[in-house]
């Protein structure tokens, strides 16, 4: 009876691997250990579809949001591409010239996106760390991006503890402040503002804020991979990157990231970790 129990339990999974199914193993044995056999494998074989169907979900989204940024990134280059056409022909003016930088600044938008995607794929394995300082990162990003703030009529404030270090991954870091900033550049309205200090137990906060005229959002929303605003009410276009790549980015070294939008202020508050272990985002 031992044997035939065996056999049909060896039989059910030969079918399951072969056959698109969510069949599980079966037993008519009285025996507890092979009834507690056939429980654990159809145990495994459930949490394996779990994970089959996550999978799936995840490659989904990942298709969408390619999908999304190919389409995006063709149609402001179509678009410069035809004013570049006028231009040769002698035909365009300021505003057609205009219209020009606009799209390409569009372009390198998106492609910032596709880079950040590449970023956390890469950095899911291992970080770099070195010891940075973290006050004369944040300055120089700022000064970076000083024209593009001052285009936008955005006035930032820097308050900034000086000689405030850490130990990190310096590109992913850059890339959190640089995100942060661009998130300033699409919603900003007149004046932001970056706070950076060390507090007394050794944790780092970096608070980033702005005002806005959008109002309050709905701040879980943008915790989520792919989830973006209502695109009926905005003129921004997003992939819905940008605030989880600061999410996953500040997890994976040992931080945690907190929002909070009410009465035309929108705060991101970061708290980092000095010296963080390699995890998977």
């Amino acid at each position: 009876m031992l044997i035939v129990d065996l056999k049909r339990i060896s039989d059910d999974l030969d079918f399951i691997n072969h056959a698109d199914t969510n069949a599980l193993v079966t037993t008519g044995s009285n025996i507890g250990l092979i009834r507690t056999l056939a429980d654990r494998i159809n145990a495994v074989l459930n949490k394996t579809r779990r994970l089959q169907i996550t999978q799936a979900e995840q490659n989904k989204q990942v298709r969408q949001m390619l999908t999304n940024l190919t389409h995006d990134i063709k149609t402001p280059l179509t678009v410069a591409r035809g004013y570049a056409q006028l231009l040769k022909e002698g035909s365009a003016d300021q505003e057609q010239l205009s219209r020009i930088l606009n799209n390409l600044q569009s372009v390198d938008h998106y492609l910032h996106y596709l880079m950040d995607f590449n970023l956390i794929q890469e950095k899911s394995v291992s970080l770099d760390l070195t010891r940075v300082n973290l006050s004369a990162l944040v300055q120089q990003e700022l000064f970076n991006a000083f024209d593009s703030l001052t285009a936008r009529s955005v006035t930032v404030e820097p308050r900034i503890q000086t000689g405030v270090e850490i130990t990190t991954d310096q590109i992913m870091m850059s890339r959190i402040i640089q995100n942060l900033i661009g998130n300033w550049l699409k919603y900003a309205e007149e004046s932001a503002w970056v706070d950076l200090c060390k507090s007394e137990d050794g944790r780092i906060h970096l608070d980033f804020g702005n005002k806005t005229t959008s109002g309050a959002v709905d701040v879980d929303r943008f915790m989520e991979r792919f989830q973006t605003e209502d695109q009926s009410r905005t003129k921004i276009r997003s992939t819905g990157l940008g605030l989880s790549i600061v999410d996953s980015l500040v997890d994976s070294l040992g931080g945690s990231m907190r929002l909070e939008s009410a009465n035309g202020i929108f705060l991101v508050h970061l708290l980092l970790s000095d010296a963080p272990q390699s995890k998977e985002l």
